[in-house]
């Protein structure tokens, strides 16, 4: 009995140590865009984690890509990190693409879910996001960007010992594998079903950080979230491609019915802030010539108003509307962002139906009899501003006119006539 105590004593005189060492594991999700609001949400969990002493940041990542300035802050920060940063491509379908996949690489520890993929990050786009292949002297620019891509990953490559090769070839031609063939390749470290599993992988593990090891104990770990701060919350909302281009549709429409309805106020007003929104607040780069062609469609949208145009001016706005918006977010230095087709072509039908009932109000009223000025007047109610014995004034909407009675009969001032006529700015009245 007395060997058993001895025995369960040593046992936790060896493994008490390590359970008090071992620090919280937190974790944050990169889902969508990578941005300005992404990176600072990176930097400051990482500060966090740094202040805590978390054991590790996990980072459950899938992306389509991002801004190339946003992605290296994010690197930089993983490099100069005093806590390990595991980058967890998941759940599975999900991609690190681009910018993704330069995150990825970034880490100390990079893991793959099953059924994932890795690469495609060719930092250059044509408008339709068609691979750009650089053929000209005007070119030069956009080639010169790529290698220096090129260099920038494969220096990240060879510091956390993965192969620089392939990063490299991700970056130039836009290469992509799947989470096996990543694992083959050394382009990740491991492949994990979900996070106890990720848990289980990273228990044990040495990880370098500046001229120290440490071994990673989470076995037991449960997951810590840190969320967004709503600053930086808002600002990953606005950045998103579809809600910048709905801003900016909502904006025109408030614009438009102000100048179909002078005097509303309110209209042009919310429209006002919803295009100041759209293009002030976001932090991702736009194409000109995309911005170009969407305020063009709306100018379009306004003047088929007015504008008799048989429907060329809509389909001008239409066509002008697509392939500005398509256009709107390629720029050098942003890959894989664009609007969502799903949002996009309910967008133009919205626009279209909007464009057809502003044009079925016109042809109504077009039809409409119109009443002006002294038509106006027939059938409806004056006061006799002077006895009517059967000429004098009458008084009617804020004007005095010239009235005689039909028939000669008297009126007297302050009772009630209906126009019957009016005949060389002389009213025709009788009694009402």
């Amino acid at each position: 009995m007395r060997t058993w105590k001895t025995l369960v004593l040593a046992l936790l005189a060896v493994m008490l140590p390590a359970l008090a060492f071992a620090g919280p594991v937190y974790k944050i999700s990169i889902d969508g865009i990578i941005d300005p609001a992404v990176a600072d949400y990176v930097k400051t969990s990482l500060e966090r984690a740094e202040t805590d002493q978390a054991e590790c940041l996990v980072i459950p990542l899938d992306t389509p890509g991002g801004m190339l300035d946003a992605t290296k802050q994010i690197v930089q920060a993983m490099l100069g990190a005093k806590v390990p940063v595991v980058v967890f491509v998941s759940p599975q379908g999900a991609s690190a693409t681009s910018a993704g996949m330069m995150v990825t690489e970034g880490a100390h520890v990079a893991v793959m879910a099953p059924g994932t993929n890795i690469g495609a990050a060719h930092p250059v786009m044509m408008p339709f996001g068609i691979k750009y292949e650089p053929i000209a002297k005007e070119d030069v620019m956009m080639e010169k960007a790529t290698e220096d891509t090129a260099a920038w990953i494969r220096s990240i490559a060879e510091v956390r010992g993965r192969n620089a090769d392939w990063v490299v070839q991700a970056v130039k031609e836009s290469a992509s594998i799947t989470a096996n063939e990543a694992v083959a390749k050394r382009v990740v470290d491991g492949m994990a079903d979900d996070l106890p599993g990720l848990m289980k992988f990273l228990d044990g593990r040495k990880v370098k950080l500046g001229d120290r090891a440490v071994t990673l104990k989470t076995a037991a770990a449960a997951p810590e979230e840190v969320a967004m701060t709503v600053p930086q919350l808002l600002q990953h909302f606005i950045n998103n491609p579809n809600v910048i281009l709905i801003l900016l549709l909502l904006g025109a429409l408030g614009i438009a019915i102000e100048f179909k309805s002078p005097g509303l106020i309110f209209p042009a007003v919310l429209g006002a802030a919803c295009i100041l929104i759209a293009l002030v607040a976001p932090q991702l780069p736009v194409n000109y010539m995309g911005l170009i062609l969407i305020l063009c469609a709306f100018v379009f949208l306004i003047a088929e108003v007015y504008i008799t145009s048989y429907g060329f001016l809509t389909l001008g706005a239409i066509i002008f509307f697509v392939v500005g918006t398509l256009m709107l977010f390629q720029t050098e230095g942003v890959a894989n962002v664009r609007v969502s087709f799903a949002i996009l072509i309910p967008l133009v039908g919205f626009v279209v139906a909007v464009v057809l009932a502003f044009g079925a109000l016109i042809l109504k009223a077009h039809r409409a009899k119109v009443l002006s000025g002294a038509e106006e007047m027939v059938d409806m109610a004056a006061m006799a501003e002077t006895d009517l014995n059967p000429t004098g004034k009458i008084f009617f909407h804020g004007e005095y006119w010239n009235a005689e009675v039909e028939g000669g009969a008297d009126i007297q001032k302050g009772q009630k006539v209906v126009v019957t006529k009016v005949e060389n700015l002389t009213c025709k009245v009788r009694k009402a």
